[in-house]
This record gives C-alpha cells, sequence and structure tokens, in this order.
C-alpha cells in the first residue's frame, strides 16, 4: 500500500458482465481520490484505470471457487449479485490483498465518487466500522473484524445466508449491522452519501426528504446537489451520488473532458452555470427514456413478485 496522510483504505469491488457505460466518469472520479486503493476484479477490460485501481482479471466461476474454499458448506452463488452477501468476509477472504491497509471495505461501481476523505472525519476512523451501505462501507483491518460475519445473533446467520440463493443484504442493515451491535463493535454512520430514489424519475437523495427541486453534479472532484431556498442556490457535498438502478446512457466525450458535470435522470451533461432556474429546471420530468423507467419499474414489480413466490426473494 502507498504511503498516505491518514489511514489507509483499500476496497474491493467483484464486478462481472459489461462495465457500465459511464464507467469512464467513475473511474475519473476514483482518480481524483489518489489517497483511496481499489482493487477490481472483473472478468472485463477495464480501460483508462488510474494507478489506484489494480484490476486483477477473475472469471465468476474462478472467484465463486476462491470463496468456497473458507467455508465447510456449499455456497449458494447463483450469480454475480450475491456476492453481495460475502462482502462482510472480503477481509477473510482476500487478507493477502489487503495486507498492510488500515481499513478495507466494499463499494458500487453504480456510483460517482466526491472527495472520499473530506467526509471521513477522524470520528469514523476512530470507528472499527464506518458506514452500513452496501454503495460504501469499511472495517478496521485486523483478524477480529475479519470473523465478524461468523458471529451469530437472534434469526440472523451467516450459514443461513450464504446457503439460499436469494440476497438477504448481509453485508447492510439487514444483516451485519444487528451482528455488530449484538458484538458491541464502535461503528460511525451518518448521512454523508447522496442514494438518488429509484422510486421517481426525477433525481432526488433519499434524505432529507421534501419535495423541492435538487439537482446533482460533479465539480472539480466534488460530488455536489444544488437546491434553491429563498432564491439563492444551496450547495452540499457528498461522498458519493449512488445511482442505484438507474439505466444511464453513455457520457459524451465533452462529459468525460468536463471538469463540472450535471447527473440528470438517465445522462449526463456538461455543466455551464449553476443558477436557480438551472436547478428548478430539474423538477421537470422530461427525456426520451421517462416512459420506459416506469416500464421497467412494473416489470421488476412483478419479477420480484414471482420470485417471491419462488421463495428466492425475502
Amino acid at each position: 500500500m502507498p504511503r498516505v496522510p491518514g489511514p489507509s483504505i483499500r476496497l474491493v469491488v467483484p464486478y462481472f458482465g459489461p462495465l457500465p457505460g459511464y464507467a469512464p466518469l467513475v473511474l475519473r472520479s476514483m482518480a481524483h481520490n489518489p489517497d483511496v486503493s481499489w482493487l477490481l476484479l472483473t472478468d472485463q477490460p477495464v480501460p483508462g484505470a488510474p494507478p489506484n485501481v489494480e484490476v486483477q482479471r477473475w472469471s465468476f466461476a474462478d472467484l465463486a471457487a476462491r470463496f468456497q474454499t473458507h467455508f465447510d458448506f456449499p455456497l449458494s452463488l447463483p450469480g454475480p449479485y450475491k456476492l453481495c452477501d460475502l462482502r462482510p468476509a472480503f477481509g477473510e477472504v482476500f487478507a493477502d490483498e489487503l495486507a498492510g491497509c488500515d481499513f478495507w471495505g466494499h463499494c458500487d461501481l453504480d456510483v460517482i465518487f466526491g472527495r472520499v476523505r473530506d467526509h471521513l472525519p477522524p470520528e469514523a476512523f476512530a470507528a472499527d466500522k464506518v458506514l452500513f451501505a452496501g454503495s460504501f462501507a469499511l472495517y478496521r483491518n485486523t483478524p477480529e473484524a475479519a470473523g465478524w460475519f461468523r458471529h451469530e445473533a437472534g434469526r440472523i446467520s451467516y450459514r443461513d445466508v450464504l446457503s439460499t440463493p436469494r440476497a438477504r443484504h448481509f453485508d447492510e442493515w439487514a444483516g451485519i449491522y444487528h451482528l455488530l451491535d449484538d458484538l458491541g463493535v464502535r461503528s460511525w454512520q451518518e448521512e454523508v452519501v447522496f442514494d438518488l430514489s429509484f422510486a421517481r424519475y426525477r433525481t432526488r437523495a433519499e434524505h432529507p426528504p421534501g419535495r423541492d427541486p435538487r439537482r446533482y453534479a460533479w465539480e472539480d472532484g466534488e460530488v455536489a446537489e444544488h437546491r434553491v431556498a429563498g432564491g439563492e442556490v444551496v450547495r452540499r457535498t457528498a461522498l458519493l451520488v449512488h445511482l442505484q438502478k438507474r439505466r444511464m446512457r453513455a457520457p459524451s466525450p465533452e462529459v468525460v473532458r468536463a471538469d463540472r458535470y450535471w447527473i440528470g435522470p438517465d445522462s449526463f451533461t456538461v455543466q455551464h452555470r449553476v443558477s436557480p432556474w438551472a436547478v428548478r429546471a430539474a423538477h421537470l420530468p422530461t427525456g426520451r427514456d421517462l416512459v420506459p423507467l416506469y416500464v421497467r419499474r412494473v416489470r421488476r414489480h412483478r419479477a420480484r413478485q414471482a420470485a417471491r413466490r419462488a421463495g428466492l426473494w425475502p
């Protein structure tokens, strides 16, 4: 691990199948965090990966086999998404790759990063577990932390979670949070992520609630939310913006090169200026993908109902 100011961080990211069309923007946002390291495990080429992103080529079958060597019962891994339930085990499974770092963690790739360390104060690094979101979370790199997932509390058991095919969100509030609470582990949790709601077309973080128009952007390495209050634009920043479940069009070359761009409901555009009108315009539901988005939402709802009936969804 290269020397960095403050505790060192390495994030492990398995990803299989075609990368998001906006992967160049994700990689560029990673490059603006040279004091954070990523380990990307994928079956895809990753052109343009910056020096702080190590890419290892794996097939899903080979990676699944590596996980299996750490368990004495058959893992149920029907597809890559189920790897999310194995995230709390990364400290054990990837101990060699994580040697020397102070904190290890995991994150999603449907995100645009801001200035990560700006949103992790000293109080965060004084804890042993930082955040409980699947989109970004950290663990102190100790043998004890590597084995937390094996603790069992109430009806939460890693054996149960990992031997069933459905996603159980074991890496988030439904799983590891309860185990660490039972163990009395020091944790740090604040609202430092813009989780864009997937229940609506327009972009709006799930916290804080409200109906006021908000617009999101990447600006010289920061992710920012803009809203209008009293006729003036109010700006706040976050560790990342999570584009969860949104189908985004690939950015134009102009956007990829831009120092500032808007993050729209289904696309990215170069940001020329920030004004109350530019922010309010985000409240207008436009875009060629507006109807398809709601069609996909209905299809996803029906698919989940069918999965529940088949016992493949909680």
